[in-house]
């Protein structure tokens, strides 16, 4: 018999025991249970923080480049007008500045036009004059004297002689 001791249940043992069991339970789930509870609680919650800060974090910073990305969007925009109005009037400039040049180089065109015509009358006038002063030279040679054909040589060379002097 000394084997079923062993192996026999007393029911006051097994009161006890589901007692103890039960104190346990209750003594954990106070003092062991609760606290671990609330530290793991807390340890969630401040997580849950982190993972807010950092999804605002993370808001912020798209909203930051979604606007940096606006604001050179419109700084090229800008730079582009810039560029194209500084062209423009570039461009209308060396056209002013080209029609200047021109309106000037025909004016200094029509003035030395204006200038080599005076020039030519003048030396006309000139060529004109001496040619009359010649012309009349000859003539008073011619009624001075008779012309004979050697005297009417003579004279056309002295003419021509005349004529290769002045000029």
């Amino acid at each position: 018999m000394e084997v079923q001791q062993f192996i026999s249940i007393t029911p006051w043992t097994l009161i006890l025991q589901i007692g103890n069991l039960l104190i346990l339970m209750v003594l954990f789930k106070k003092y062991l249970f609760a606290p671990v509870t609330a530290i793991l609680e807390k340890r969630r919650e401040e997580i849950e923080g982190h993972y807010d800060r950092a999804q605002q974090a993370e808001d912020e910073a798209l909203s930051m480049k979604a606007d940096y990305e606006g604001k050179m969007a419109n700084a090229r925009a800008e730079a582009d007008r810039v560029i194209k109005t500084a062209t423009e009037s570039a461009n209308a400039m060396s056209t002013g500045i080209i029609e200047d040049a021109r309106a000037h180089a025909d004016q200094l065109k029509r003035r030395a036009q204006t200038e080599i015509e005076m020039e030519r009358r003048k030396a006309f006038d000139e060529v004109k004059g001496e040619l009359s002063g010649i012309a009349l030279d000859i003539a008073s040679q011619v009624i001075e004297r008779e012309v004979s054909a050697k005297d009417h040589e003579a004279l056309i060379d002295e003419f021509i002689k005349n004529v290769g002097d002045a000029s």
